[in-house]
């Protein structure tokens, strides 16, 4: 019956078109163009498209005879594909490094993605002040289509928190109705929910929690995403009713029960590629920063920031990159056993930029070994259909957005034909992409000069007499969404430092308090430092930030808890790091601060450890 129904809506919204067809001359025809069709996965003899309010109303042969319009385009036997669709954005974060974020307005994402043909966004994790400046912008020039999940949903600490604000952390499964509220009274196009245990040694949402989400969204006609990493909790979502997850099993086998549950619930898999290899790709083989005609929309500044000394990439990433046929394999198989795959970015993300970040994910793809005709599905009619907007997007039809991009050359015989577009039609409007590059030139990132080698100034051998203002900052997991605490006290002659490290989250917790330098001192005529102190109950960590260290696995010792005054002299030769992230080589020219701090790994105590300890003498000798 539900289908019946279907084709009668369908029918008779092609009646009620084509009546408005034969009534009155259109907006735009578009003459010999060549319509790519999706059922055949190939493209049409030369055609006329008739497009009415922002509408296809017509597709009829090249041959027919033409009906009135006020404007008319001839496509010269161009290739015309539907607008692309990005099913993983972050319109919050530019696409720059953490280290040397720099901020980029929404108007500079929005035209970005224009001008590279994607004309349709889905943002699944954005502050309420970021949408509301999309939506402002949607209303006053041609923007992509903008669907999103608004705040997303982990638990306490979770995946989402380190981003500052507020996402819906829940505690206890009672939290759920109040936080869904607050979800429904956004306007949300989809919910999103995070499964990220890192490897299985932090926590995450619960079954019921998750089941619960979805009841609430199915309900609501929402599609829900769930973020994934690994095989178990991407086999978790798909039980808990996700109908898409949000990243794709890529360190690890696809095995028979997840290509099963996936194929039965009919959920859309969306690997994002991108966000996983861009760095380390550029980094090798310099891919990104050799796409001339792809990194027109973005700002020369973000560019230098990139492209111009590229870090090295976290280990996880460098993994990721050296292990992608594993994700290449899943892919194979997912799709060969019917799985839908859809094409998302995760743009925003370092080396993950809006736009180039789905051509990169359409590069990955080929390289995954798809075929081209199945890649353009991906990223058209498969999106459409993953966020409930089937009969709206994602195929040139009578009835569906008169959005789509001319290309020259035949993508389906040569992919790499979508990366020069020709022309870009949003709503039946022809974008001028020459105005788009203008106003991108025009906006400056805001963020700090990158890729500056700083001079160390050479060392005092006092790091702190503690007998003037302190140089000393708090620092807590609460920067994360942690629930630890420090307060420091500053007495005649010494520091106090109270803290209490609470329930450790996915990232552990931690709370204490650091100097940092202005600029690097070179301390090479020095051995090491000595440190006088008094207190804690159990070892905390004395550590020495590094400029070269960019993930925090910064230069470590541990030092004892002592009752009574005590004085170490701590070599330099001594400070090593944990080894989670990236090998850096020690010097003592390239001393950026230190820090004292108390830890509790994932998965420890909740038990809130509390620790006293004052300091009254720090320098080199």
């Amino acid at each position: 019956m539900k289908a019946i129904t279907k084709t009668l809506t369908k029918t008779l919204i092609g009646l009620s078109l084509v009546s408005q067809f034969n009534a009155h001359a259109i907006d735009l025809r578009v003459d010999n163009v060549r319509v790519y069709q999706h059922d055949s996965q190939g493209f049409s003899a030369p055609s006329s498209i008739y497009i009415d309010d922002g509408k296809i109303v017509n597709i009829a042969k090249g041959s027919s005879k033409k009906q009135k319009a006020d404007k008319t385009f001839n496509a010269h036997n161009q290739f015309a594909l539907p607008g692309l669709i990005d099913l993983h954005v972050h319109l919050g974060s530019s696409g720059s490094n953490f280290t040397e974020f720099q901020y980029l307005p929404v108007q500079s994402h929005f035209n970005a993605n224009l001008y590279l043909g994607v004309t349709n966004i889905v943002d699944l994790f954005s502050f309420q002040q970021t949408l509301d400046e999309a939506k402002k912008l949607s209303a006053t020039q041609a923007s992509p289509n903008l669907f999103y999940a608004g705040t997303l949903f982990t638990n306490p600490g979770g995946h989402g928190t380190q981003f500052g604000g507020s996402a819906y952390e829940i505690n206890h499964d009672s939290d759920i109705d109040a936080l869904w509220q607050k979800h429904m009274a956004t306007n949300p196009h989809l919910t999103k929910a995070v499964i990220e245990t890192f490897g299985g040694t932090g926590q995450s949402l619960t079954d019921s929690q998750l089941i619960e989400l979805s009841k609430r969204s199915k309900a609501a006609g929402l599609p829900y995403f769930i973020h994934v990493s690994t095989l178990a909790d991407g086999k978790r979502a798909i039980k808990a009713g996700a109908t898409a997850l949000a990243h794709g099993i890529n360190s690890e086998a696809v095995d028979d029960e997840f290509i099963a549950l996936m194929k039965q619930n009919k959920v859309t898999y969306i690997p994002t590629l991108a966000v996983y290899h861009n760095h380390s790709d550029e980094k090798h083989n310099h891919t990104l920063s050799s796409q001339t005609e792809l990194l027109k929309p973005v700002p020369s500044k973000l560019q230098g920031c990139l492209f111009e000394k590229v870090p090295e990439p976290s280990k996880w990433k460098e993994h990721s990159w050296q292990t992608r046929s594993i994700a290449y394999a899943n892919i194979q198989q997912l799709h060969q056993a019917g799985v839908v795959i859809g094409t998302g970015s995760d743009a925003g993300n370092p080396y993950t930029l809006h736009g180039l970040g789905l051509h990169n994910e359409i590069d990955a793809l080929k390289n995954a070994g798809l075929t081209n005709a199945q890649i353009i599905d991906a990223a058209t009619v498969n999106g459409a259909h993953a966020i409930n907007q089937g009969t709206n997007i994602g195929q040139l039809a009578i009835g569906f957005e008169a959005s789509f991009i001319l290309l020259e050359q035949n993508p389906v015989e040569n992919i790499n034909a979508i990366h020069t577009i020709s022309q870009v039609y949003k709503s039946g409007e022809q974008v001028n992409r020459s105005k788009l590059i203008a106003q991108n030139a025009a906006i400056e990132p805001q963020g700090p000069v990158c890729n500056q080698t700083a001079r160390s100034t050479t060392a005092q051998p006092t790091i702190d007499n503690f007998n003037g203002q302190s140089p000393w900052q708090g620092l807590s997991d609460a920067v994360m969404g942690g629930q630890s605490k420090v307060e420091l006290t500053s007495n005649t002659h010494s520091l106090t430092i109270n803290t209490a490290v609470a329930k450790p989250t996915n990232f552990g917790a931690w709370a204490g308090a650091e100097i940092k330098y202005p600029q690097p001192v070179d301390a090479s005529g020095f051995t090491g430092v000595r440190f006088t102190y008094k207190g804690s109950t159990v070892p905390f960590a004395l550590a020495i930030y590094h400029s070269d260290v960019k993930d925090w696995d910064n230069f470590t010792v541990l030092a004892k808890p002592s009752e009574q005054w005590r004085t170490i002299d701590i070599p330099f030769t001594e400070f090593k790091q944990f080894g989670f992230g990236n090998t850096v080589t020690w010097s003592a020219q390239k001393i950026t601060g230190f820090n004292v701090m108390w830890r509790k790994m994932p998965g420890a105590t909740e038990a809130v450890l509390n620790n006293t300890l004052e300091i009254k003498a720090f320098s080199y000798y």
